[in-house]
């Protein structure tokens, strides 16, 4: 998946930058999504790109859970191994929803601006 979203970005001139930041934090709702969502189903991704971002949705029908963290979550401790991948997502990217119902599945959606087409704050303000 990284290197087939990596090749896919530098098809559409995303910079370096931007792929890395984009394809780690693809990985990481991948990594969350197979770690925890216990589904039965295909994990479904996403990609779209356009002049003013990158924009990944990542979908599964797993068990989901409860609470959806809206706000910057704090990175853990080292010596914590879980609890990075929501984190490293928001640090990724400029905006990373997460959308989860007990039974039903979460639903990932991660959108990092291009710094390439860096919009206008009055572009960006009409993307949001």
């Amino acid at each position: 998946m990284r290197g087939a979203l990596a090749a896919f970005a530098s098809l559409h001139g995303v910079v370096e930058l931007d792929q890395a930041a984009v394809v780690l934090a693809v990985g990481e709702a991948l990594a969350n999504a197979i770690e925890h969502a216990a589904a039965d189903g295909d994990i479904k991704v996403t990609v779209e790109i356009d002049r003013h971002f990158v924009s990944a949705r990542i979908v599964d029908s797993g068990r989901g859970f409860d609470e959806t963290p809206m706000d910057m979550q704090p990175l853990p401790n080292d010596d914590e191994e879980g609890g990075r991948g929501i984190p490293i997502m928001q640090r990724c990217v400029d905006q990373c929803h997460v959308e989860s119902s007990p039974g039903l599945g979460t639903i990932v959606t991660l959108r990092r601006f291009r710094r390439d087409a860096a919009p206008t704050h009055q572009e960006r303000a009409a993307l949001s």
